[in-house]
């Protein structure tokens, strides 16, 4: 990206008037699906709202005023495409017509109940964040009290993608910089898509950690965008396709997802044409996918409403460790027994036999503490001694019951769980 734009736009943005938007309750929505803009199969009406609530899907999209009214109807938020019409909203806010209609399209619906954000962009490469942020930035100025979205890339992106040059995990860290400094973010989200029908991408833990640490640094929330799906079905798929995830690789994402305190997440797809294993078909149907998240999504809403709004300080991997992750040590502060050995992940590998602990404090003290299965492939029982007697969160109940200061912990495929440490 160009020096001076870059400075140009910090800036003039710089001045630029922020949302007084509220975040609210933690975030499980999907990416494509009911309401989704280009997606004419599926409006979104009674029947798919019911389907979501059901599915304790508490965040839907919408995409005319009218979907905000069903939305409404059910108790539900949306997100509101600014153009719906296309999956990827381009607006020249040099064009009057495009900025006219645009206009027209905000000050429709900005009072509008069921509003929770605005969609208006996927997936830019850097030289875009200035005519991105411009948008935001007068999305603002006619709607100050809704947050706008606009979703990065991941780390396996090519140079020419992200917009940034050099080493690619390098080119990766400025692209994500650039995106804070120039665009402003309320929130931050991104998609890693990790798993293949050949093993499992690398860099899944990487990218999370990165996304962690720039929402960290900019003291914004972030979501993660969640594989529940292939893309490439039937005679399309090869060994480097995308692989369908099962309920535990499912259980996985979410609990590793919230262990690194993320605000929401969504689900890449609900029902998209051209997709397999989806959570629901196209003519609604749904399946033990769907009957798995009822309860997943229920687990990740209460255990993110306590993690996402203390302060995130670490995450330490026990067993195998994924690049850019830290090999577990004194302070995860929980000793867990038994040790599994440490080594490095290599491509295409599982986390076979993989302890995560994250780490949140208040100011100067260690207060929380959530520990995950990584292995999705089998439950395990560890055994684990705290600093101090802690507590152990019900997810479902939403209540705390003490475990002592030495405790087992029997871990669901993928699973996890949050403990509280003494005050």
């Amino acid at each position: 990206m160009n020096k001076k734009m870059t400075v140009v736009a910090s800036i003039c943005l710089a001045a630029a008037a922020q949302a007084a938007w509220n975040p609210g309750e933690p975030v499980v929505t999907y990416w494509f699906g009911p309401g989704c803009p280009g997606q004419a199969q599926t409006p979104l009406n009674d029947t798919w709202a019911k389907q979501l609530k059901d599915g304790n899907f508490n965040t839907v999209w919408a995409s005319s005023p009218e979907e905000l009214d069903v939305a409404a109807k059910h108790g539900l938020r949306a997100i509101y495409s600014v153009d719906p019409t296309t999956e990827w909203a381009k607006v020249n806010l040099d064009d009057p017509v495009q900025k006219a209609k645009l206009t027209e399209r905000i000050n429709r619906v900005k009072n509008h109940p069921a509003l929770y954000i605005y969609e208006h962009y996927d997936e830019a490469a850097a030289e875009l964040f200035p005519s991105l942020a411009r948008v935001k930035e007068y999305i603002h100025e006619l709607d100050p009290d809704h947050a706008c979205w606009f979703n990065l890339l991941p780390t396996y992106a090519n140079n020419k993608q992200l917009g940034v040059e050099g080493e690619i995990i390098r080119a990766y860290w400025e692209h994500v910089r650039l995106f804070g400094e120039i665009y402003q973010p309320e929130f931050i989200t991104y998609d890693h898509y990790q798993f293949k029908n050949n093993g499992d991408a690398p860099n899944y833990f990487l990218n999370l950690g990165i996304i962690r640490q720039s929402a960290s640094a900019r003291k914004v929330m972030f979501w993660n965008g969640l594989q529940a799906c292939t893309w490439r079905p039937g005679s399309l798929a090869s060994p480097k396709s995308p692989r369908i995830p099962a309920v535990d690789d499912m259980r996985y994402l979410v609990y590793s997802t919230a262990a690194y305190g993320a605000h929401g997440l969504y689900y890449y797809v609900y029902c998209r044409r051209g997709h397999e294993g989806t959570i629901a078909t196209l003519d609604g149907k749904t399946g033990e996918k769907y009957e798995a998240l009822k309860t997943i999504n229920r687990e990740f809403i209460a255990i993110s409403s306590v993690l996402s709004t203390l302060d995130f300080t670490g995450a330490y991997f026990q067993g195998l460790h994924a690049p850019g992750t830290t090999p577990y040590g004194d302070q995860a502060l929980l000793k867990i027994s038994p040790e599994t050995p440490f080594a490095e992940l290599q491509p295409l590998q599982e986390l076979t036999d993989t302890t995560l602990v994250t780490r949140f404090d208040t100011p100067g003290k260690p207060t929380h503490l959530m520990v995950v299965n990584c292995d999705y492939r089998k439950e395990r029982t560890i055994h684990a001694k705290a600093p101090k007697a802690a507590e152990r969160f019900d997810a479902l109940a939403g209540t705390w019951s003490p475990v002592g200061k030495e405790f087992d912990l029997t871990l669901q495929r993928g699973g996890g769980v949050l403990l509280r440490l003494a005050r």
